[in-house]
């Protein structure tokens, strides 16, 4: 995961795809207050996130973690849970961090009571190794909540990217194709009995070229827009559409398929 390890080093990358739907998204309810939402916390419960970023998603929701909640935060970037640190602040010492590998999940049989992988089942080389270690580490009643988007998700900007040049790809389509909304189901049911997908809706309205165009430059391979000059000239073909037409419209599909055991 060479390339990986390299574009989530830290959360630099990450936060300017954040910053983008977090400026533009047409859905006043907000990804993360979604997702956290739909999370079902029993008493006492213990939790792992796998792939936990900055730990964006708790940060947005603080005030909402149950108090009696044992948290551990994990990720394979140990930038990413140094940032996590950082930007939980005052309330970092309430949450446990560790590096792991979701192939090779490092705790025994029935440990936890809810395990979060937010966008990041598609990255894993072994998914069905790490699906079933999800499994086997979740408790006999324990849930899994899994993120994922659709084939067509944001695919306005990946094609507006190829009409300026067809070399740079920001496609979001491959991971898709890996664990997305329309061929999850299929993986998970491998290990677990009782798979439901809930969709979430959104869409951008973009308005200013800037964060569209850091988010691009958050792809690692796109080589070919990294000199001083190309970024410019990409931003200004960004200005010249904006202009014209007043506004970007991308459409975003995502959801989450709640995962449960058979008790």
């Amino acid at each position: 995961m060479g390339a990986l390890s390299k574009q989530y080093s830290n959360s630099k990358n990450f936060m300017a795809r954040v910053e983008l739907n977090r400026k533009f998204g047409t859905n006043p309810y907000k990804w993360t207050l979604w997702l956290f939402d739909q999370i079902q916390f029993k008493r006492d419960a213990k939790i792992l996130e796998l792939g936990c970023g900055n730990a964006i998603l708790w940060k947005s929701n603080l005030q909402k973690i149950p108090e009696n909640a044992h948290i551990l935060l994990s990720d394979f970037s140990q930038g990413m849970l140094d940032d996590a640190r950082i930007i939980l602040d005052d309330a970092a010492e309430r949450f446990e961090y560790k590096l792991i590998d979701a192939q090779q999940i490092p705790y025994p049989n029935n440990s936890f009571d809810i395990i979060i992988a937010n966008l990041m089942l598609y990255h894993i080389p072994d998914r069905k190794k790490a699906i079933s270690e999800i499994s086997r580490v979740l408790k006999s009643d324990g849930t899994l909540y899994a993120t994922a988007f659709g084939l067509n998700y944001m695919k306005e900007l990946s094609d507006l990217v190829s009409n300026y040049d067809k070399k740079i790809n920001c496609s979001l389509e491959p991971f898709a194709r890996a664990f997305g909304l329309e061929n999850g189901e299929k993986q998970l049911k491998e290990s677990f009995e009782d798979v439901e997908l809930v969709k979430y809706k959104d869409g951008l309205e973009v308005t200013e070229a800037e964060p569209l165009v850091n988010y691009v430059l958050s792809f690692t391979n796109v080589i070919d827009l990294k000199s001083e000059d190309r970024i410019k000239d990409f931003s200004e073909y960004i200005e010249n559409i904006l202009n014209g037409e007043g506004k970007i419209q991308i459409e975003k599909e995502s959801g989450m398929f709640i995962a449960k055991k058979p008790y």
